[in-house]
């Protein structure tokens, strides 16, 4: 199978609703057992090596994760797009797991023990990846394939120098070969029958074509040379129209490339695009999907019915306040910076305080937003912890100000930006966490504060009672219908057979259309958001339960934050630690 494209931005989608300044005081961290013992520093340095094996083997991925690569010994990484496939990565892994069985958690660390459980499981899941004979997966899609990570690639990476202006217009240049790398495995699979519904291929198309006929108003030319003029570099100018000519004569052909190798296979696919229908294989492709999109073990059916169970309960409890609440409108917010310094004065009370840290808001160019995301976050590098910067779609800014209240929530304090900088700053030295992906977690907190955060903004309870619940209950849908279908082969009709549960029938038959084709196009995508968000919530709820008045919510999220990027299986315990300390 394929290398897994490593998501480097974290998204918040919109979705149909159920519609039926002072510098804030530091808190004392829990302090990071030292490594001193022989086993422990061997164990430190092996981690810090697969960090830079693996950082070096992506050029692309390496400028996003590190600010100084030769201070953390990365050197002479080539400056390529790299390649789609390692025939070797099977065994790497293998090989990884089988060195990780030497040590003996009770002589490690605490960080170090949570850093050995996170390793197994996720060494575990990428053996399983490179084991499956055929791939069922697709590189191009209408959401998260390379037709889209390569534009975000190009314009969110950084330029500090010349090397940077340079490297970028190498990459630029090899955007040809590395797509037509990406055809050539297309076209592969498309030999074996193995093609994107006529759909999917529209959508993906759609993308290209409006990327490619945006030529000399190109947003990667707009958006990379603006970088080149906040630099003082001699020369500019000539860089300028490298980056111009790049874009036009090598890029955007390659863009045209994917939309004529479409073309012929329009029609072809002899399935409907859920990965049950390919037999074994396809179950075996979707587990390990799941698994990586939900930082969790549990099984494919046990999570079908904690979905439908999730749904069942936010609903009982939406119809218990609905004919109570008249939903607020107006938060009174609009500029995005002015809101997160406001949810900062809030919480104090609720999460675990450190120095404020200076981060960019910046409004994404018309040309390369979508619908489906209002703003996104670029993690921080993990040398840096201080160059965090989130994108705002300034069409949904302007059109829903009380919504991007709660999406910055997510994006930005107290989610992805408060989340990731917290574990930078509080746990120094664990590089590893950051090469491997956790992204249940990482969605399921900032999905987890997202949804209290209406607690900021509205304030009767029964409002944000309503407000929670329907959050969840919509992503949940999203979630089972997901499920269901790549695992149980649910089709359109039997996601509109459940909808009307809840829903007129008009407006189940419309949200069934959508969520059957975004869940096609790019499976799993919705279960990091919804899987994640039911179990950090159902955690929290739990611990609320069991401690009673005993139960203090900032010393509850400094447990989650501490944990950092794990399975849930290692939250839960850490949960029931924390419960039965404080009991």
């Amino acid at each position: 199978m394929k290398k897994i494209l490593i998501v480097l931005l974290t998204a918040m989608m919109l979705l149909p609703t159920a519609a039926c300044k002072k510098k804030p005081d530091v808190d004392p961290v829990t302090p990071v057992d030292p490594v001193e013992t022989d086993v422990q520093k061997e164990f430190d340095a092996l981690q810090k090596k697969w960090f830079i094996e693996d950082v070096s083997s992506d050029y692309a991925d390496m400028r996003f994760s590190v600010e100084d690569p030769e201070a953390m010994g990365i050197k002479d990484v080539e400056v390529t797009l790299g390649e789609i496939e390692d025939p070797e990565a099977g065994d790497r892994y293998a090989a990884r797991l089988e060195e990780l069985k030497k040590f003996n958690p009770a002589d490690l660390t605490t960080d170090q023990q949570n850093m050995l459980k996170c390793m197994e499981f996720y060494f575990d899941l990428m053996v399983d990846n490179y084991a499956l004979e055929e791939d069922y997966t697709f590189l191009f899609t209408p959401n998260s394939g390379v037709n889209n990570n390569l534009i975000t690639t190009f314009t969110e990476m950084d330029i500090r120098n010349e090397q940077d202006i340079k490297d970028i217009i190498t990459l630029l240049n090899d955007s040809d070969r590395y797509i037509q790398l990406c055809i050539d495995y297309t076209n592969e699979q498309a030999e074996k029958g193995i093609v994107q519904p006529d759909f999917v291929i529209d959508s993906v198309v759609e993308g290209c074509e409006k990327f490619a006929a945006n030529v000399d108003n190109n947003e990667v030319i707009k958006i990379v040379n603006a970088k080149i003029d906040k630099i003082n570099v001699a020369g500019a100018d000539g860089y300028k129209k490298q980056v111009e000519e790049a874009v036009k004569t090598v890029l955007i052909p390659a863009f045209n490339k994917i939309i004529a190798m479409y073309e012929p296979l329009k029609g072809k696919s002899i399935t409907n695009g859920r990965l049950c229908e390919n037999g074994d294989l396809g179950d075996r492709t979707y587990d390990v999907i799941v698994r990586l999109k939900t930082s969790s073990t549990q099984s494919i059916p046990d999570m079908i019915e904690l979905m439908d169970d999730a749904i069942f309960e936010c609903l009982q409890g939406i119809y218990d306040v609905m004919n109570e609440v008249e939903i607020s409108q107006g938060y009174g917010y609009s500029d995005p910076r002015e809101i997160l310094e406001y949810i900062k004065t809030r919480m104090p009370a609720d999460f675990p305080a450190f120095e404020n840290l200076p981060y960019e808001v910046d409004f994404l160019d018309p040309s390369v937003t979508s619908p489906n995301v209002s703003a996104y976050y670029l993690v921080a590098p993990v040398d840096n912890p201080k160059r965090n910067v989130i994108k705002v779609n300034p069409a949904f800014s302007d059109s829903d100000p009380d919504g991007m209240c709660i999406t910055l929530a997510h994006e930005g304090y107290p989610g992805h930006l408060y989340q990731n900088t917290y574990y930078l700053i509080n746990h120094p030295d664990n590089e590893y966490r950051y090469a491997m992906n956790f992204l249940g977690y990482g969605e399921g907190w900032a999905q987890y504060v997202e949804t209290y955060c209406y607690s900021y903004f509205v304030k009767n309870q029964k409002e944000i009672r309503y407000l929670q619940l329907n959050n969840i209950f919509s992503y949940c849908l999203y979630a089972l219908a997901d499920l269901e279908m790549h695992y149980n082969g649910w089709g359109k009709e039997d996601i509109e057979n459940y909808l009307k549960q809840f829903f007129y029938e008009d407006a189940a038959k419309s949200y069934a259309e959508s969520i059957y084709e975004s869940n096609i196009g790019d499976p799993g995508m919705f279960l990091p958001y919804s899987v994640g968000l039911w179990k950090m919530w159902s955690l929290y709820q739990n611990a609320q339960k069991e401690l009673g008045r005993k139960f203090n919510l900032k010393e509850y999220n400094r447990v989650i934050l501490d944990a950092g990027a794990c399975t849930f299986e290692m939250l839960e315990e850490k949960v029931n630690e924390f419960i039965n300390k404080n009991k």
